[in-house]
């Protein structure tokens, strides 16, 4: 068994840890490991859990697959020249309907047509006054830049573009499920939380303990604790040339 302290540790290695704490055999093993997985399950969704970002083509019926490994999305959108990403609006009037269809903008033929331009020429709700004319700008969109809208649909596991988006590929960002190797490898920040865990499921602890060291992990994980480099860029900020009050 490894004893080398790394970011990552397998989790029979956890599972050794556990059993030589509490005085467990080999028989125990496998339901230990099977409540480790279970524990690192959760402590994915809480917040260890790795943000994912891929670039991914449009399908030809203006629908994008997900990627492989996806247990939740967190932003779609494209990206710009500073490279960041540019989030486009969701729209959930776009129906869902056939969206897996090869076929689905041929089958998109409207039963009604709604038209902001009608809205906007009836003699009604006039409530702008402009270079001598009257206009009506009730229900007419705001001022705020969007590339495009689209539609998540969790259960196809597809994101649904506008028939007339213009790019040829979104960003996608997402969190991703563990991947098995050798074995699941668990962060070593979590793998007090993920012992007591376990004790917790075979009544060996509280399940307070289990919360007290969750809490202790998400501290310890990166992008979650504070680095001096982050307090001193707070004390840079605010020593800015302003006036004070």
């Amino acid at each position: 068994m490894a004893t080398d302290i790394d970011y990552l540790t397998p989790l029979k290695t956890v599972v050794a840890y556990f059993q030589d704490a509490n005085g467990k055999s080999d028989g125990d093993q496998d339901k230990a490991w099977l409540l480790g997985l279970r524990a690192l399950t959760d402590l994915n969704y809480e917040f260890s859990g790795q943000i994912q970002t891929v670039r991914l083509p449009k399908n030809a019926n203006q629908t994008v697959s997900f990627p492989a490994g996806v247990l939740f999305w967190t932003k779609v959108g494209l990206l710009n020249e500073s490279g960041q990403t540019v989030t486009i609006k969701i729209n959930n009037s776009y129906t869902k309907w056939r969206d897996l269809n090869p076929n689905r903008i041929e089958l998109l033929t409207p039963d009604v047509n709604n038209s902001i331009e009608a809205l906007t020429a009836a003699p009604l709700f006039l409530n702008y006054y402009y270079n001598g004319n009257y206009c009506n700008l009730f229900g007419v969109s705001n001022g705020l830049i969007q590339y495009g809208e689209c539609r998540v649909d969790e259960e196809n596991r597809v994101v649904i573009l506008s028939p007339d988006f213009p790019y040829d590929h979104i960003m996608f960002e997402y969190m991703s499920a563990p991947q098995k190797q050798d074995d699941y490898m668990c962060p070593t920040a979590l793998q007090e939380a993920v012992i007591a865990f376990i004790e917790w499921k075979l009544k060996l602890a509280p399940r307070e303990m289990y919360i007290a060291a969750k809490v202790e992990a998400r501290r310890r994980m990166p992008n979650k604790r504070v680095t001096l480099q982050q307090i001193n860029q707070v004390v840079r900020e605010s020593n800015s040339m302003k006036l004070r009050s």
